[in-house]
């Protein structure tokens, strides 16, 4: 017959403490009690548990055999105690996201920095990938969090706004469209575009921006980096339309933002699972990222950004 986890208890205290009265002061019983779970723990194993010498108890060979695995498993539910006990204090944990790589650079950096310096014990791991593997990984409870960019290809994945912008254009100082304020597609027809595929959210509104207008998009330079089309804008290969996010804290010194008319909004999401619950260390975090993007709205950051209703 198996002892019970309290008779492993009881025997693993004693050989730890060496006698009735220290085990029982441990475990919060009687002395009797200890001294009738060890009898009747030897008579279930079928062989004696300790032996007296010199006044105390010592565990027989059996038992010290005993002893090492029971070290190991009364070790692991310490752990599992101190864990459980941390993440109710919500000190502990960690979260993974999944981000496109323009909010993994823009957004996402302040959020980390502010939830880090409350909760610096719970780790974050951030997966920077296109929009499809943002979607994908969120859709298969890889990540508590996904940040991309609309419009979103069709997904099984809950979203809500955290905050919309419109496209910009960026050129070179010395462009010809670089004392303009405004530019339409038909303006920048004649020059190399710097641009993305229709399969991602960028490409695919520049490109109903060109039909809408009836203007051929030619794209000279395909791209899947907002970082990239502001460094090629910059060296001159070309006009590039963006998002505003990789203009954050005015990073890209040597070129000249410009607005694209009319007004084409895509907005940042926040991707979650439908099929599980936010952690509380997720649902945090989330907190922190909202306030953040709030935070930086108020300071002029994000000029030109605004938050979504679903993000307040």
């Amino acid at each position: 017959m198996s002892l019970s986890i309290r008779q492993l208890q009881i025997v693993h205290t004693v050989a730890s403490s060496g006698s009735v009265t220290s085990a029982a002061q441990a475990l919060g019983i009687s002395q009797p009690a200890v001294s009738m779970m060890l009898r009747e723990c030897s008579r279930e194993a079928g062989f004696p548990m300790f032996v007296r010498k010199q006044g105390r108890l010592q565990p027989t060979a059996e038992t010290r055999v005993l002893i090492a695995e029971l070290e190991r498993v009364f070790d692991g539910v310490d752990r599992i105690g101190r864990l459980i006990e941390d993440m109710g204090d919500t000190n502990v944990g960690s979260i993974q996201i999944a981000a496109t790589a323009t909010l993994a650079n823009n957004i996402l950096p302040a959020a980390v920095a502010a939830f880090q310096a409350s909760r610096p014990r719970i780790q974050i791991t951030i997966r920077t990938t296109d929009n499809p593997g943002v979607i994908q990984s969120v859709v298969r409870d890889e990540v508590d969090l996904g940040l991309a960019l609309s419009p979103l290809a069709q997904h099984d994945a809950r979203a809500i706004e955290l905050c919309t912008a419109d496209l910009v254009v960026v050129v070179n100082p010395t462009h010809p469209l670089a004392d303009r304020a405004v530019v339409e597609a038909a303006d920048l027809a004649p020059y190399p575009l710097i641009s993305f595929s229709r399969s991602q959210p960028l490409g695919a509104l520049v490109d109903q921006v060109f039909r809408q207008a009836q203007t051929p998009r030619r794209v000279a330079i395909e791209v899947n980096q907002s970082s990239v089309a502001c460094a090629l804008a910059r060296a001159g290969a070309g006009v590039a339309v963006i998002d505003p996010f990789w203009l954050i804290d005015a990073r890209e010194i040597g070129i000249v933002c410009l607005t694209f008319a009319p007004k084409t909004a895509l907005s940042a999401q926040i991707l979650m699972s439908r099929s599980s619950s936010l952690s509380r260390p997720a649902r945090l975090f989330l907190a922190t990222l909202r306030r953040t993007v709030q935070s930086l709205q108020a300071q002029g950051v994000l000029e030109g950004i605004g938050a979504s209703p679903g993000a307040r």
